[in-house]
């Protein structure tokens, strides 16, 4: 496990969890990705893949879990943590996201680090 943790790390709970979206969805894999979306920029989007994505870089976390990073969302995601907890009634993907400048009040949208969208731009 060299880049996959350089890029994203999965706690327990987080790999068990995407594993049976997998499963359930009898997906090849899971696209996680940070879009621009949302009231401060940026969402997160967690699916299942049902067909490999070459316009993605592939991380596998062992043979019942492989994680697709759109190439765009790379730089966004890299360095993270991603969880998941049970809050009331739904279980709620946490990330701990060092490119992350300020989350919104809702919890699911981000603003990005100045420097990572002057990568973006190429700046």
């Amino acid at each position: 496990m060299g880049v996959e943790k350089d890029i994203l790390e999965l706690t327990e709970k987080a790999k068990l969890y995407l594993e049976k979206i997998q499963k359930d969805h009898q997906a090849k894999g899971i696209i996680v990705a940070l879009e621009k979306a949302g009231c401060a920029g940026y969402m997160y989007r967690i699916e299942p893949c049902h067909e490999a994505c070459e316009a993605a870089m592939q991380l596998d976390f062992g043979q019942n879990l492989i994680v697709y990073i759109p190439k765009e969302s790379v730089n966004r995601i890299k360095g993270s943590r991603l969880d998941y907890q049970k809050q009331h009634l739904e279980t709620k993907a946490i990330f701990n996201n060092p490119n992350v400048q300020i989350a919104c009040g809702c919890g699911d949208s981000v603003e990005l680090l100045e420097s990572v969208l002057e990568v973006e731009s190429g700046h």
